[in-house]
C-alpha cells in the first residue's frame, strides 16, 4: 500500500525543503521505493527574495519524479522519461521520469487537485512507488487534500516571536484535525458542489447557488431558511469574515446544528488560523458541531530556528536564529503530535512514523 505525504511550509525559509531532503535521504538508506512531485514550482538554488542559498533536492538512482519539461535541464540528475502526461503547466507538460544517476533536481508539478491525483495514481499504481512526497506550501496547499497527511514545516522565518508562532501552529493542528462526519453524511454530501441545507434524517431540503461562503448575501440566504435545517454543508471555501458573520447572526441557534465542510483546507485557506479557530469555538460553545468530509491530519511538525535578517549597511540578507531549544520545547508542550528539528535531531522519528503508516497505520 502506498503512502502519500504532503510537505507544507507555513512560509518561505521554514525548513520544508531541508525536511524533505532529510526524509528522502533516510528513505534511500532504507531501500524504500520513493517518488516525488510538487504543487507548482520548487527547487531554486538561491532564494529569489533574500539571495541566501536554498537547499535543493538530491534525487538518487531509482527515484521516480513528476515534474515539468522545462525543469528537466535545470538539475544535475540524469534521468529517463517514463511517460508524458496530458497535464500542461506554465513550465510545460508534466512528465514522469526515473533517475538513472544521482543528482540535484528542480521539481515543478501540477497545481490542481485533480491533476495531482492523476500524477499520484501514475506514480503509485503504474510505477509501483511505495512513498510519494508532495512538496507544497500553505499559500498553495489546496491540491494537498489528495495526500494521506502532511508534515507541517514552520519556524522563525514565519514569526520570530516563539509564543505567537506556537499559538498559530497549535491552531493549524486543531483545524487540520477536525473530526470527520458520519458515514451516511459523507455518502450523501461528498459529490455535492453547492451549499446544502439538510433536515434530520439527512435529506437535502435546499441547495444554494454557490459552493463557497464568501459574501453576506450567501449568509443571508442561509439565515432565511434557518427553521428548515439542522445540518449545513459548505463544500468550497469559507472566508474568515463570513464565518464570523454567520456566527454573529446564528449564535444560540447553533444549538443541535452541525456545520460540515469538505476538508480542512477549505476553511484554513479562508483567513488567519487563530481567528478561524476562535469562530469555531464560538460555534461549539453555542451548542453546535463542526465536521469534515475528509480529514487531512498533520503527521508531524518540523521546526526551524533560522530566519533571514536584512542588513541595511550591506544591502543584503544574513542568517539569524531564535533559540532552537526553546522553540522545540515550546512547540512540543503545545502540540500533542511529534515535533522535530531535523538539523538538531535527525529524521529517525519522522521515518518511524512514515514506516508505521506504510504498513497500514492511520495518521
Amino acid at each position: 500500500m502506498a503512502f502519500i505525504i504532503g510537505a507544507a511550509g507555513t512560509a518561505k525559509n521554514t525548513g520544508k525543503t531541508t525536511t524533505t531532503s532529510a526524509i528522502l535521504e533516510e528513505l534511500y538508506k532504507n531501500k524504500v521505493s520513493v517518488g516525488i512531485t510538487s504543487i507548482g514550482y520548487d527547487g531554486e538554488e538561491i532564494d529569489n527574495i533574500t539571495g541566501l542559498p536554498k537547499p535543493r533536492l538530491l534525487l538518487k538512482k531509482g527515484s521516480i519524479a513528476a515534474t515539468a519539461k522545462k525543469c528537466l535541464d535545470s538539475g544535475t540528475a540524469e534521468f529517463q522519461i517514463l511517460e508524458s502526461t496530458d497535464i500542461i503547466t506554465p513550465l510545460g507538460r508534466i512528465v514522469i521520469i526515473k533517475i538513472i544517476k544521482d543528482g540535484l533536481a528542480v521539481i515543478a508539478g501540477p497545481n490542481k487537485s485533480g491533476e495531482l491525483k492523476s500524477v499520484l495514481d501514475l506514480l503509485t499504481k503504474k510505477f509501483g512507488v511505495n512513498i510519494v512526497i508532495v512538496d507544497g506550501a500553505l499559500n498553495r496547499i489546496a491540491p494537498m487534500v489528495v495526500t494521506d497527511c502532511i508534515i507541517l514545516a514552520t519556524g522563525a522565518a514565519r514569526n520570530t516571536n516563539i509564543k505567537e508562532l506556537v499559538n498559530e501552529t497549535r491552531a493549524y493542528y486543531e483545524l487540520f484535525n477536525l473530526s470527520e462526519a458520519k458515514i451516511e453524511e459523507k455518502r450523501l454530501l461528498s459529490e455535492q458542489t453547492r451549499i446544502c441545507l439538510l433536515k434530520k434524517g439527512r435529506s437535502i431540503v435546499k441547495t444554494l447557488e454557490y459552493g463557497s461562503l464568501l459574501d453576506k448575501k450567501d449568509v443571508e440566504k442561509i439565515l432565511w431558511h434557518l427553521e428548515e435545517f439542522d445540518l449545513l454543508y459548505i463544500p468550497a471555501l469559507i472566508s474568515e469574515n463570513m464565518l464570523s458573520e454567520l456566527n454573529r447572526n446564528m449564535r444560540n441557534t447553533w444549538q443541535n446544528r452541525t456545520l460540515i465542510i469538505k476538508d480542512p483546507i477549505k476553511i484554513i485557506a479562508g483567513g488567519n488560523p487563530e481567528n478561524i479557530l476562535y469562530e469555531i469555538k464560538i460555534l461549539i460553545n453555542c451548542g453546535g458541531r463542526i465536521n469534515v468530509i475528509k480529514k487531512l491530519p498533520i503527521l508531524a511538525v518540523s521546526v526551524n530556528p533560522f530566519y533571514p535578517i536584512y542588513n541595511f549597511e550591506r544591502n543584503n540578507y544574513e542568517a539569524g536564529f531564535v533559540d532552537a531549544k526553546e522553540l522545540l520545547a515550546s512547540m512540543r508542550q503545545a502540540i500533542p503530535i511529534p515535533v522535530v528539528d531535523v538539523k538538531m535531531e535527525g529524521t529517525d522519528l519522522l521515518l518511524s512514523l512514515i514506516k508505521a503508516n506504510l504498513k497500514g497505520g492511520k495518521c
